[in-house]
Parts: structure tokens; C-alpha cells; sequence
């Protein structure tokens, strides 16, 4: 059956097993290999599953160093951010105070100017010498001393010559 379905050509007439020429190849080139050599197929095994391995903990003095380490971390931690705030209330109460100063400042400054705005200097002079009969010391008259501690005069105390 096999032999009527297949088609007869022309060219299967003339095929030959023999080839000549220097480009022939030639057979059985390549050894054949031995029994020994060719290499069988592993069968499929069963996967045998095996319980996982006992993990070894860390040990008492290592958990020991690493919760020492932890707590002086937080320490350091807890104590960094306590000196930030502390740093900033610093600051804000810093602020505070120069504003205070400044405002003091222009208030002084305005209040010596109300004084001097006042008083005439002119008027006081005037009053002084006329009504009240002041006048400019003269040169004999003033008596210059060096003190012996310069932070402070005493007021009533005998002048030394």
C-alpha cells in the first residue's frame, strides 16, 4: 500500500548508491560510538522534600550588644532632638527680646527728645545767670584730682591735694 501511494519520477530511475569524484564524502567518517561511550537518559526521581534546616539564632551576647547599641541610639536620638527645640526656643526668645530692645530704644530716643524739646536750653541759662545769680567757674577755681579707683567717685569724701 505504501509502495502504490508513493509517485514514481523519472529521476528515481537513475539514482545509484555510488558518487565518484574527489569531493565525495565519505562514509562513516565519524566513528561510531561505543555502548560505553553514549550516555542514557536519568529517569525522572521523585523530589524528596526534605525539612528546612534549623536557622541558628543569634546568640545571648549578641542580642545583648545589639539591644545595648539600640537603646544608646534612641538615647542619643531623643537627646539630639531635645537640644533642637531647646535651640529654637533660644532663638525665638532671642527675636523677642531684640524686638523689646528696639522698641525700648525708639522710646528712649523719643522720650530724651520731648525733654529736650522742653526745656530751652537758652531759658535755663538765662535764669541761671540773671535770677539766680550762677556763674562760669574760673580757671583757679577748678580743682582736677586723680583717683585712685576709677569706676566710682565718692561724693563726700575730702579731695585729696
Amino acid at each position: 500500500m505504501a509502495a502504490g501511494n508513493r509517485r514514481h519520477n523519472a529521476y528515481d530511475d537513475y539514482r545509484t548508491n555510488y558518487i565518484e569524484g574527489n569531493t565525495v564524502r565519505k562514509l562513516n567518517a565519524v566513528p561510531e560510538r561505543r555502548r560505553e561511550e553514549q550516555y542514557e537518559i536519568p529517569s525522572r526521581k521523585k523530589h524528596v522534600t526534605s525539612k528546612p534546616k534549623k536557622l541558628n539564632g543569634i546568640g545571648k551576647a549578641s542580642l545583648l550588644v545589639l539591644t545595648a547599641a539600640a537603646a544608646v541610639t534612641l538615647y542619643f536620638c531623643v537627646d539630639y532632638l531635645m537640644l533642637h527645640y531647646q535651640v529654637s526656643a533660644t532663638e525665638k526668645l532671642i527675636a523677642k527680646k531684640e524686638q523689646e530692645l528696639k522698641i525700648a530704644k525708639s522710646e528712649n530716643d523719643a522720650a530724651y527728645e520731648q525733654i529736650n524739646l522742653a526745656y530751652d536750653l537758652d531759658y535755663v541759662y538765662r535764669v541761671a545767670v540773671e535770677e539766680l545769680g550762677m556763674v562760669y567757674p574760673k580757671d583757679n577755681k577748678v580743682i582736677s584730682y586723680r583717683s585712685e579707683a576709677e569706676d566710682y567717685v565718692r561724693q563726700y569724701a575730702d579731695i585729696p591735694e
